[in-house]
């Protein structure tokens, strides 16, 4: 009898689920345990996620990514760089090195893939000091900051190339995040960062198999990483020091083309470097996607032209695309964004076919994400009437039109004035002849 109830209550259970919809839920940001973190978005920039993002914190190794992006600027990658005395022994004693002799010569792209790959610190000093001006470490630390000026690095400012410990050597995870979306611009950049392997060269001191290569090994372990939220991982740098702990700024790219940038400092331990950085990256595809909102083309709206040919009304239509990375949950995204549409009106004619006739505002969160532009589909041509009427006033409106009426109206009545001066000097002067006249004929008469 129990489980007969059981069954009819459950049963009961199931067709009064299955009778209203499941309300979706956003998934919340994942339980990272670092102590600072920040998710953006490769193409635009835009904050995904974030926690404590402009703390200033020791980036460690992270450095190297300026290191790299201001060297790549300012050198090529055939270029020849020889170690200095300084360049290898200012590296500290238990910071991981290369074995880059002194004297010894490499290129700059097998020394790029030393600091980028193995994080081998005097790498980063002889890059430093060959790219440097005045073939100084302190001369490249200018090119470094001077960097972060131009990128807006405000919570950002270095000591040296490598990443050693230093008050003031700092950053943040935002600025990181920053630096690392412009290095990953240029393409040497990205491949470096993107692979685990690379060969070590022959030298003017040794063969490539004579390195002491046991070591020397990526330290990116999310590079090997697989998940059904991305395709693939993109790079780019881990860091690590006592006062730093451990740092991962990582990339990577869904099937989508979708790529995000997640910037991971003082992990607790290395296995949380690696599992808070893939946790950040999954919460990001899981939840986001590029969002079309507008489409070129697309129909607006219809309103009416005054002085148009036969009454005609514009159409209005978009014109351009705009996409943007959204929430896929509808209710969050319905509730979080306003379309704003703004129209030329009033509308008159003549309208030519793309003139733009008005925009349309996307804002998100309370702040403008993007515009769209409105333009006309077709010509709008103005009546016969309508362009007399406007010549009309114009020419009546036209300031030489107008001192040319009050000349000629000025001119008519000086000519009146003087013609009824004229009219009564000619008066008097008949006057005054007649009685000349009189006086003569009387005296002839009288002589007479």
């Amino acid at each position: 009898m129990k489980a007969k109830l059981i069954a009819v209550y459950t049963l009961i259970i199931v067709i009064l689920s299955l009778s209203f919809p499941l309300q979706i839920f956003a998934e919340t940001v994942p339980d990272i345990s670092a102590e600072a973190y920040i998710l953006i978005e490769m193409k635009t920039g835009q904050v995904l996620a974030e926690k404590n993002a402009d703390q200033r914190r020791s980036p460690a190794s992270t450095t190297k990514i300026m290191t790299a992006l201001v060297a790549l600027e300012n050198a090529d990658l055939d270029d020849e760089m020889t170690a200095s005395a300084n360049a290898i022994n200012s590296v500290p004693y238990d910071y991981v090195t290369a074995g880059i002799k002194i004297g010894e010569t490499l290129k700059f792209r097998d020394l790029l893939d030393l600091m980028m790959i193995t994080s081998a610190n005097e790498a980063s000093n002889i890059i430093a000091e060959n790219v440097s001006k005045d073939g100084t470490l302190e001369g490249f630390t200018e090119l470094m900051n001077q960097k972060a000026a131009e990128l807006g690095l405000k919570g950002t400012h270095f000591t040296n190339s490598s990443g050693q410990e230093d008050e003031d050597h700092y950053t943040t995870a935002r600025d990181l995040a920053i630096l690392a979306r412009e290095a990953m611009k240029l393409d040497a950049f990205r491949e470096v960062v993107g692979r685990t392997e690379f060969k070590l060269p022959d030298t003017n001191f040794r063969k490539s198999n004579e390195w002491k290569a046991g070591h020397l090994t990526y330290t990116n372990e999310l590079l090997k990483s697989r998940s059904k939220y991305y395709s693939k991982v993109t790079g780019i740098k881990t860091g690590y020091t006592e006062t730093a702990g451990l740092c991962l700024v990582a990339s990577a790219v869904n099937p989508d083309g979708l790529e995000l940038i997640s910037v991971v400092l003082g992990a607790k331990d290395k296995t949380h470097q690696f599992e808070d950085s893939q946790k950040l990256l999954e919460y990001g595809f899981r939840n986001f996607s590029f969002q079309q909102l507008a489409k070129k083309g697309e129909y607006v709206a219809r309103y009416e032209v005054a002085d148009a040919v036969d009454g005609k009304k514009v159409e209005i239509i978009t014109n351009n695309d705009f996409s943007y990375i959204l929430p896929l949950d509808e209710e969050i995204r319905n509730n979080n964004l306003q379309i704003v549409k703004t129209f030329n009106e009033p509308f008159v004619a003549p309208i030519e076919q793309g003139q733009t006739v008005g925009k349309i505002e996307y804002i998100y969160d309370g702040k403008t994400i993007g515009t769209v532009e409105l333009v006309a589909k077709e010509p709008i041509e103005k009546t016969t009437i309508a362009i007399l009427r406007d010549k009309y006033k114009e020419i009546i409106n036209d300031e030489r039109f107008i001192f040319g009426v009050k000349a000629a109206v000025l001119t008519i009545i000086a000519i009146i004035i003087i013609s009824f001066i004229l009219r009564i000097i000619r008066k008097k002067r008949r006057r005054s002849m007649y009685y000349s006249s009189r006086k003569v004929n009387y005296r002839y008469r009288n002589y007479r």
